[in-house]
């Protein structure tokens, strides 16, 4: 087996701090979270304690895996709770609390320039006694650009209906809106570019597959949707209390069917859904320049979706094993027995990793026609695009 020919930094972290990975990533740099190190394994554990350092962020790590330039971030605030995740713009909104937690601020950095911004201060005391346990909850906060960010929480005392509001960093203030059902409803927000207009790829819906597989079965349909929408037609809609997102609806599930995985490529939005009522699967491409959708039904249920050199392949996944199959000839590639399971694929191979619910190894392996190998280990991020593998070994 060749070596691998990714680029690969290696840094080190003191062993006090937890690093994880945020949904954040902006063309070619990644944000890690840094959290203070708890070590929960001992019997007599007392998580009240603990709260602050297991909610509670230290900083922030970026990494630019093109430049290979790795960079730390301390939080000068003591309290920062909440960060914003996006793949729109390089500005993280972040939320943090006064030592008594009486009062909540919004700032904004800006990660080129390195520079943070207050956005806006508020009084948040209430009736009840402020603490770690009585903040904000946060359900979804997205930077949707460098001005603007889209919060949804629960107050401390709210047992459910989410408020919904528009963060303004130049008006430094916090426009509260009424979400439509759609964006009362949404799931997941993604990010991506299209010849230079970003877009929101918006799911709405909480179910998985296999819940949503029961609610067929019991006939109880949900409404599940895909939305692509221009960032700034989403922003001028919100402004304008406008949340009805109906026009840019590229895709609604019916009750017999659930999406069960989708890519974003050379300006697509490529979906894999699964239909109960006659057990395969249908591929749905939508080009979003021009609002095209090409549908293709295939004879089997597959889980996941998988490219490499502009081939589609899709895994179907068992007990004991992850079949691969190459999507438009149905050919089995390979077969990755439990508990590895499909990562993505590339020149070396087909990346896997142990699928397994609570483990935290981090070593990848390489299955190709010599069979599995150990290919990287204590892995922490790689860039597959940029051929770049990021490694923080701790001490």
């Amino acid at each position: 087996m060749s070596k691998p020919t990714m680029r690969t930094i290696t840094i080190t972290m003191l062993i006090e701090y937890e690093i994880r990975a945020m949904p954040f990533m902006y063309e070619t740099m990644q944000l890690f979270a840094i959290k203070k190190y708890v070590d929960m394994s001992p019997d007599d554990f007392d998580f009240d304690l603990h709260a602050e350092d297991l909610f509670l962020y230290k900083g922030i790590l970026s990494c630019d895996s093109k430049s290979g330039e790795v960079s730390t971030y301390y939080f000068p605030q003591s309290k920062v709770a909440t960060l914003s995740s996006s793949a729109n713009t390089h500005t993280l909104f972040y939320l943090a609390y006064s030592d008594d937690y009486r009062m909540l601020y919004c700032y904004k950095r800006d990660l080129q320039a390195e520079v943070d911004q207050l956005v806006f201060t508020k009084d948040i005391r209430g009736t009840y006694e402020p603490s770690i346990n009585h903040i904000w909850s946060v359900h979804h906060f997205y930077s949707l650009n460098e001005r603007y960010a889209l919060i949804s929480y629960l107050l401390p005392d709210q047992q459910r209906g989410f408020n919904y509001a528009l963060i303004d960093a130049v008006e430094q203030m916090s426009v509260p809106f009424v979400p439509g059902d759609m964006i009362r409803n949404i799931e997941t927000i993604m990010g991506f570019n299209c010849n230079g207009i970003e877009y929101l790829l918006i799911k709405t819906g909480e179910h998985m597959v296999h819940e949503r597989k029961i609610d067929w079965e019991y006939n109880r349909p949900e409404v599940e949707q895909l939305i692509v929408i221009a960032v700034d037609t989403f922003i001028a809609k919100v402004q304008a209390n406008d949340t009805d997102l109906s026009d840019h609806i590229i895709f609604s599930s019916q009750s017999h069917e659930a999406f069960a995985d989708l890519l974003i490529m050379d300006q697509q939005v490529i979906v894999l859904v699964e239909r109960f009522d006659t057990a395969d699967s249908l591929v749905m491409i939508y080009t979003v320049d021009n609002q095209n959708k090409e549908y293709i039904s295939y004879p089997h249920v597959y889980n996941r979706l998988y490219e490499f050199n502009h081939i589609f392949y899709a895994t179907r996944i068992s007990d004991t094993s992850t079949r691969l199959y190459k999507l438009h000839t149905g050919e089995q590639i390979a077969e990755i027995m439990q508990p590895q399971g499909v990562v993505t694929i590339i020149e070396e191979g087909i990346v896997t990793i142990d699928r397994r619910l609570g483990s935290e190894d981090r070593q990848l392996y390489i299955y190709n026609d010599q069979g599995s190998t150990l290919w990287i280990k204590d892995c922490m991020w790689i860039d597959y695009k940029q051929r770049f593998i990021l490694n923080i070994l701790q001490s």
